[in-house]
């Protein structure tokens, strides 16, 4: 177990996403296309990680609300709600839910991208979240989410013993992990087979979106009160692959 001072956490995980890329990756050198944007999966960790700082620093649902794409949406037991209309004027509460990514996939023009992590709850309960982004026009290229979702873990993991640290913007941090960052394969999608997408449910209520390039497509299956699930696909090795198969309740 290792003491941090939150500053230099922050610092720490700001370098980290600021060159997140696995070995995988690293031994695949991007071709990029003439006229076409570039991914940044690095920036859209950095930016979670950013959204996640301003939700404690500056308020939970403040920060939903200056992270927000226009027409962003959150996943509630009944199916995706309007993201503005519920975060109208609504109290921030007295402690914010705190998260981290772990994963992020990137189509390869890098309009759409998608995060994966972890949550904790004020009263201690975890779980996992997905997040999906946006390159907002007119921004520098800054990402904004436009669909948000999240479930805790069934069941919960045994809690950690309590820790006495001797200053109040003193975080423990039990593992430092790397988080992945990936780029989906820039090539012509429309030249390749559907096989490899993941089946869609024909009995679900479902919605989602496709990045500009046709690389990564995600989407949201509405199965019945209380629960969902979240897909990604996308371009890889030449191919259809799932990213992403996130089902809420966990279990």
């Amino acid at each position: 177990m290792i003491l941090f001072n939150a500053r230099f956490a922050l610092l720490l995980l700001a370098l980290i996403a600021g060159d997140i890329a696995n070995a995988q990756d690293r031994e695949r050198p991007e071709r990029p296309i003439p006229g076409r944007a570039r991914a940044d999966p690095g920036k859209v960790a950095a930016t979670d990680i950013a959204f996640a700082r301003a939700a404690r620093d500056d308020g939970q649902w403040t920060a939903f609300r200056e992270y927000a794409a226009p027409g962003a949406v959150m996943h509630g037991d009944e199916g995706p709600f309007d993201a503005a209309t519920f975060l109208l004027a609504r109290p921030d509460p007295a402690e914010a839910v705190r998260w981290m990514p772990n994963s992020v996939w990137s189509s390869c023009d890098g309009t759409i991208a998608v995060s994966f992590g972890r949550t904790a709850q004020p009263d201690g309960t975890v779980g996992s979240y997905v997040t999906v982004w946006q390159r907002a026009s007119g921004r520098a290229g800054e990402y904004r989410w436009i669909y948000d979702s999240g479930t805790p873990d069934h069941p919960q993991p045994a809690p950690l013993p309590p820790v006495t640290t001797p200053d109040a913007d003193t975080i423990v941090v039990t593992e430092i992990t790397s988080i992945e960052a990936r780029t989906a394969d820039c090539g012509a999608p429309a030249d390749l087979s559907m096989d490899g997408l993941s089946a869609q449910p024909a009995t679900a209520q479902t919605g989602g979106g496709v990045a500009r390039d046709g690389t990564l497509r995600w989407r949201w299956e509405q199965h019945g009160p209380g629960r969902h699930r979240v897909v990604v696909d996308w371009i890889r090795d030449g191919a259809w692959a799932e990213a992403l198969a996130f089902d809420v309740p966990d279990s």
